[in-house]
């Protein structure tokens, strides 16, 4: 991972987090929203290539991202009401981050299946770390698990009382997130250095 991206991971990771709500069921919803907007995204990207509109192609990819988001925001209205109403336009933060235009518009070269699966793979694993976290507020800071309920509802299971979750109240906390993904990055640098060095040996030895 370069230095510029592990940045952008950061500001990205800190735009979706501090305006969304410590709620499982919120950071499901923004990347449940960020995976859908990464496939279509990166289809109509292929698209708009293959009928030779690079000169309007950014402009057209944020108009496609608007506009699904739209229709994802009124599913929600219709299906989780109550999501939609605590969400608003929250759901406006993806499809206008600077990450998410970074991702669709790399590769461009690329085959439509590899740039699908690399994308799709790359946003799984944001996603991940965010719902990791999500989970962990959820959790440690209120003592519930919240999710899609019945009724336009959401789902709240009490886990345990909050004055027992005071205790955790550091780490699900903005600092206390922030540290771990701090740790977290550092542990996939780290990863990621090491295969790379593991895939270069192996080629070494391939031409020896």
């Amino acid at each position: 991972m370069k230095k510029y991206s592990s940045y952008l991971y950061l500001l990205s990771f800190l735009s979706i987090l501090i305006p969304t709500p410590g709620r499982f069921v919120y950071g499901f919803s923004i990347c449940l929203e960020l995976v859908l907007l990464t496939i279509f995204g990166t289809l109509f990207n292929s698209l708009t290539s293959k009928l030779g509109l690079k000169e309007v192609k950014t402009f057209l990819l944020m108009m496609f991202l608007i506009t699904f988001t739209i229709i994802f925001r009124q599913i929600f209205v219709i299906f989780q009401t109550e999501v939609a109403l605590v969400m608003n336009i929250l759901f406006y933060i993806p499809p206008l981050s600077l990450f998410m235009i970074h991702i669709l518009s790399k590769n461009e070269d690329l085959p439509l299946a590899v740039r699908l699966k690399s994308n799709t793979i790359h946003i799984l694993t944001f996603c991940f770390i965010g719902l990791v976290f999500f989970l962990i507020r959820d959790v440690c800071l209120f003592g519930t698990f919240t999710f899609y309920g019945q009724n336009h509802l959401v789902y709240e299971k009490i886990l345990f009382q909050h004055e027992t979750a005071g205790f955790f109240a550091f780490l699900a906390s903005i600092p206390g997130i922030l540290m771990l993904f701090a740790l977290i990055l550092v542990f996939i640098k780290f990863v990621k250095r090491k295969f790379d060095s593991y895939e270069n040996l192996e080629a070494h030895n391939a031409l020896s």
